[in-house]
């Protein structure tokens, strides 16, 4: 009986101590049911999705339409078409005296040239056109400083005109864009001013009634 005893609660004790992880090792995680996957598929096709592209809006489109060719952007419009023969006017005249101007400064930059080769070099004259020596001379002889000075005064106004073409560019294309944005501006007869009572709180939350002025714009 003593034996049977001791048999038995050794029995006991393993039954106690294995119990446990036996339990937990048929302890089986359950499986995620179809709508949580679906939740799981929709968010990672959301995230992963490619953003959508924004369409360009009209004063957009007019600026670009304009810096690719100067006045495309307003000759469609009613409203400013009248625009067109106005910047290629400027543009017309900027150009002519862009061109008088370098052909003027190319003349005296190769008399110049010719004036410093024939005092470098008397033996071999090179007489430039506006040279007293040249039989051919223009209408007035100029000498050294001058040719010099003119030289520089063309080719200023020269560069000068270039970088004014390169505005008239540019206020062409804010031209197209700041119309384009009239386009959609309410311009109405709608604009109001009247007199009315207003409810203002100062110190203490207490109301005080004052006149106003109130103008409504659309």
């Amino acid at each position: 009986m003593k034996f049977t005893r001791y048999y038995t609660c050794v029995l006991l004790l393993t039954v106690i101590c294995f119990t446990p992880p036996l339990a937990h090792a048929q302890y089986k995680k359950p499986r995620p049911d179809s709508t949580t996957q679906a939740s799981a598929g929709d968010t990672l096709k959301t995230d992963t999705a490619a953003p959508k592209h924004k369409h360009l809006s009209e004063p957009d489109k007019a600026a670009i339409m304009s810096a690719i060719l100067p006045g495309l952007g307003q000759a469609g419009h009613h409203d400013t078409w009248w625009h067109v023969p106005i910047i290629y006017a400027g543009f017309a005249t900027l150009g002519y005296f862009i061109w008088t101007n370098d052909t003027s400064y190319i003349n005296y930059r190769n008399a110049f040239r010719l004036r410093v080769a024939t005092t470098q070099n008397p033996n071999d004259q090179h007489y430039d056109y506006y040279n007293g020596l040249n039989p051919h001379h223009g209408p007035q002889i100029i000498d050294y400083d001058a040719l010099l000075s003119n030289r520089e005064y063309y080719r200023r106004n020269r560069d000068l005109l270039i970088i004014v073409t390169s505005v008239w560019y540019v206020a062409n294309i804010l031209d197209s864009y700041v119309f384009a944005q009239l386009r959609t501006f309410d311009i109405s007869n709608d604009l109001t001013m009247r007199v009315q009572p207003l409810n203002i709180s100062i110190m203490g939350n207490q109301p005080v009634v004052t006149c106003g002025l109130k103008l409504n714009l659309r």
